[in-house]
């Protein structure tokens, strides 16, 4: 893969590195990266993760704009852990409407409604199984789960209705109970990501990065290498906002030692360190 840059510019780059290390990181920049080092020493500790989470999320001015990345990442480990209800307000104050907000803020969001909606997939699930409890059926269209009392959501986070669709059992007879089985999902996220069950919570998400160059200026550019469980290592370089490897790069922290980064697909946080955080 081209980088774009030349030698001479990659030694540029170090002169850099070694200027950006002068600088310290910002108390918000601390606090998030204490949170995160313990979420990446093992992401199965979700107790753990929490209370660390909790622990700094108080105060808005205790993170500021890596707040919702917490508020998100402390979510995930609720759910993950099975508390999904615990997990929703969580999720759900990382949403925001700002189509102009930092690009932190705007990806928190689109993860946050990536899980909600799976969340709310779920609730859709539970009133289609009690409408087949009593009709030994599912229904034809959601209609006849969404008109009653307290109904699950209508549409998915991004609002868009859900992709509902029955199913008889083509090999067997037809008798008067015609749907056996359905099909539903987000139309966001797609037939084979909307599933929770088919998300393994063992682990948090696939990628791995380390900074190996980094130069400041505007935008901030990065050289970082990426490694995913049974893939070789990739290298790539990335700008603010830019994504490579599946991985999009949003924000260089004020030392160098780590950029804040997301997988393109938005569901996980990933943070890439020069190897001495």
């Amino acid at each position: 893969m081209s980088t774009g840059f030349s030698k001479t510019a990659w030694v540029a780059a170090g002169c850099a590195l070694a200027a950006t290390a002068l600088w310290a990181a910002t108390p918000q920049e601390e606090a998030f990266i204490k949170v995160w080092r313990i979420h990446a020493k093992d992401p199965t500790k979700h107790d753990a993760v929490i209370a660390a989470c909790q622990s700094v999320m108080d105060k808005a001015s205790t993170l500021g704009e890596f707040l919702p990345v917490v508020r998100t990442l402390a979510g995930w480990h609720l759910m993950a852990s099975g508390r999904q209800q615990d997990a929703v307000p969580l999720f759900e104050s990382a949403l925001t409407a700002d189509k102009a907000a930092p690009a932190i803020a705007r990806n928190a969001d689109t993860l946050a409604r990536r899980w909600l909606t799976r969340i709310d997939c779920l609730a859709v699930e539970k009133a289609l199984r009690a409408y087949y409890a009593t009709h030994v059926e599912f229904p034809g269209s959601l209609s006849s789960v969404l008109t009653q009392p307290n109904p699950p959501p209508k549409a998915d986070r991004f609002g868009d209705a859900w992709a509902y669709a029955p199913e008889s059992f083509s090999k067997l007879k037809q008798t008067s109970a015609k749907y056996q089985r359905f099909s539903l999902y987000s139309r966001s996220l797609g037939k084979a990501l909307t599933p929770l069950k088919q998300l393994p919570f063992t682990a948090y998400g696939k990628k791995q990065a380390t900074i190996t160059a980094r130069r400041g200026g505007n935008p901030v550019i990065i050289e970082f290498e990426t490694a995913a469980e049974g893939a070789a290592p990739q290298r790539g370089t990335a700008s603010e906002g830019s994504a490579v490897n599946g991985i999009r790069f949003l924000k260089l922290s004020s030392d160098g030692q780590f950029a804040l980064m997301i997988e393109t697909e938005n569901d996980f946080w990933v943070v890439a360190t020069t190897g001495g955080r």
